[in-house]
């Protein structure tokens, strides 16, 4: 049963409460999916996690939202509108220092690619051949993302990661309330996707050590799952909240006001 709506910002809030760890078994050599998962905030938890989301949190202090905005605009009007939904990931990519040379429309196709693979199997439980198109996505943007320690790396790929499937359904979700809403901004149509319908709708916990819930005591190793988009959280809350929310919505925006322009009201 879903955490109750009070309680989900408590959860979040509560380092008794702990993500899903990557599995531990087999090696995990750099440039493979097994490496990402074990090396990104994501999946780390306590000081390492603290440690690792430092890294993504200096990576984004670099970027600026409006120039990544008004990158999203241009990118979009280069591509099909069916791969619009995705410029934001070329645009991070780019951003940070993906090699794609002068052709960026070729560039963009490159790293959707390899991230969206990589996404498909990010979280653990993927199926064999899953992971193994995974492994080659990883090892492609080993080898576009800029030389640097293997957490750093990680951390890149792990921001791509997590903007591609979010960042899309973000944008087709509001691109979908159009059709029903007319003279709404991007800005205006973001705000309320991310009320009615976020694209992240929810995540899962698990209890350490003298966790408890309602008050009483939690089991060690209970699965918790919780509800964000009941708890108006799109980007989480608490001790790991999305770092990259100002940036995912500037992203966003940027596609949108592209394929608004060309949406009769």
């Amino acid at each position: 049963m879903t955490t109750p709506v009070p309680d989900v910002r408590a959860v979040l809030c509560d380092p008794r409460f702990i993500v899903p760890p990557a599995p531990a078994d087999g090696a995990a050599p750099l440039g493979t999916m097994r490496w990402l998962r074990r090396t990104v905030p994501r999946f780390s938890n306590g000081a390492v996690h603290l440690r690792r989301r430092a890294l993504a949190e200096g990576e984004l202090r670099l970027l600026d939202p409006a120039r990544l905005r008004a990158e999203g605009r241009s990118l979009t009007r280069q591509v099909t509108r069916d791969a619009a939904p995705y410029v934001p990931v070329a645009v991070l990519g780019a951003a940070l220092g993906a090699r794609g040379g002068s052709d960026k429309v070729a560039a963009f196709a490159e790293v959707v690619a390899a991230t969206r693979v990589v996404a498909a199997a990010y979280r653990p439980g993927a199926a064999p051949e899953a992971m193994a198109r995974a492994d080659e996505g990883v090892q492609t943007l080993v080898g576009l993302l800029p030389d640097g320690e293997p957490e750093a790396l990680a951390n890149r790929i792990g921001l791509l990661v997590q903007t591609c499937d979010a960042t899309a359904a973000l944008i087709t979700n509001a691109l979908a309330a159009r059709s029903s809403q007319s003279g709404q901004s991007a800005d205006e149509l973001v705000a309320e996707i991310l009320r009615l319908d976020p694209p992240v709708r929810g995540t899962q916990r698990v209890a350490a050590a003298g966790a408890t819930l309602h008050g009483r005591p939690v089991a060690e190793g209970t699965e918790v799952p919780l509800g964000l988009a009941a708890a108006d959280a799109p980007f989480g809350h608490g001790i790991r909240p999305c770092p990259g929310s100002l940036h995912a919505v500037a992203l966003a925006c940027g596609v949108l006001d592209v394929l608004l322009e060309e949406t009769p009201s």
